[in-house]
C-alpha cells in the first residue's frame, strides 16, 4: 500500500524592527525558502507582544534597538508569556557585550547584522532545530571565559557589571536623555532611574554623574562608529 507523506510543516516568522527597509530586506531574504512563512512585523515592543498573542509564530527575529522598553525587556516578556517561541537577535550592538545578555534573557541565537546573509538563515535553521546560535568568534570567547576565569583587576569592560536595565540606562544617558525622559521611556520612576544611576556609578567607579553621562556619550559615539 502506498503511502503519502504530509508536506513538511512551514515555520512562521515573525519580523521586529523599527526600520523598514530592513523588514523589507528579512523579508527578500526568506521568500526564497519556502519552508517559512512570515506572518507578521512589528517596529516596537507593544506591537510585538501584541501580534505574537494574535499570530503565535514559531520564531521570532528581533533587533535590541526600538522605542520603548527597549529590546532585551521585550525578549523577557516573551520568554515569560510565549514560553515555546524561539528568538533569534539580529543587531548591530557589539555581540562582546550584547550577546550574551540577550541569551540571558531567553534568546537562542544573536547575529550581527553586517554579518555575511547566510548567517542569519543558518542561525534560523539551528534555531529551530533546538540549537543555540552565536558566531564562532563568541563562542571561542564564551569558551575561553569558563576555562580561564578572569583574575581580579583584569581589564575586562566594567559595562559587563552593569545588571541588563543598569545598561538600559547607560545607554539612554549617552543619547542624550534626562533621567525624567528615561523614566517615561522604561515606563519607571524617575526615583527608580536616580537609584540606577547611583548604581552605574559604583559599579563603574565615577565620582560624579556629569563623569557617568559623558563616559556613556563617548561609548554611543563610539557603538555610532563601528556600525558605520
Amino acid at each position: 500500500m502506498n503511502t503519502v507523506e504530509a508536506p513538511a510543516r512551514t515555520c512562521r516568522i515573525m519580523l521586529v524592527d523599527d526600520h523598514p527597509a530592513v523588514i523589507n530586506g528579512y523579508r527578500f531574504m526568506l521568500q526564497a525558502y519556502p519552508q517559512y512563512e512570515i506572518c507578521g512585523t512589528a517596529t516596537n515592543e507593544a506591537d510585538a507582544i501584541s501580534l505574537v498573542t494574535h499570530e503565535k509564530p514559531d520564531l521570532i527575529i528581533t533587533d535590541l534597538n526600538m522605542p520603548g522598553r527597549g529590546g532585551l525587556e521585550l525578549i523577557k516578556d516573551l520568554a515569560a508569556l510565549h514560553p515555546g517561541v524561539k528568538i533569534v537577535v539580529s543587531s548591530m550592538h557589539d555581540e562582546m557585550l550584547f550577546a550574551a545578555r540577550a541569551l540571558r534573557a531567553g534568546a537562542c541565537g544573536y547575529v550581527s547584522k553586517d554579518s555575511p546573509g547566510n548567517a542569519l538563515m543558518d542561525a534560523i535553521a539551528r534555531v529551530i532545530d533546538g540549537g543555540v546560535y552565536v558566531s564562532d568568534k563568541l563562542a571561542a570567547h564564551l569558551a575561553a571565559s569558563f576555562a580561564s576565569p578572569r583574575p581580579r583587576g583584569s581589564s575586562e569592560s566594567p559595562l559587563k557589571k552593569l545588571s541588563d536595565r543598569e545598561f538600559q540606562v547607560f545607554e539612554l544617558f549617552g543619547h542624550g536623555k534626562t533621567a525624567k525622559e528615561i523614566a517615561a521611556q522604561l515606563h519607571l520612576s524617575p526615583k527608580t532611574v536616580s537609584v540606577h544611576r547611583d548604581h552605574i556609578k559604583e559599579k563603574m567607579g565615577f565620582v560624579t554623574s556629569a563623569e557617568m553621562i559623558r563616559q556613556a556619550v563617548r561609548w554611543v559615539e563610539t557603538q555610532r562608529e563601528v556600525i558605520k
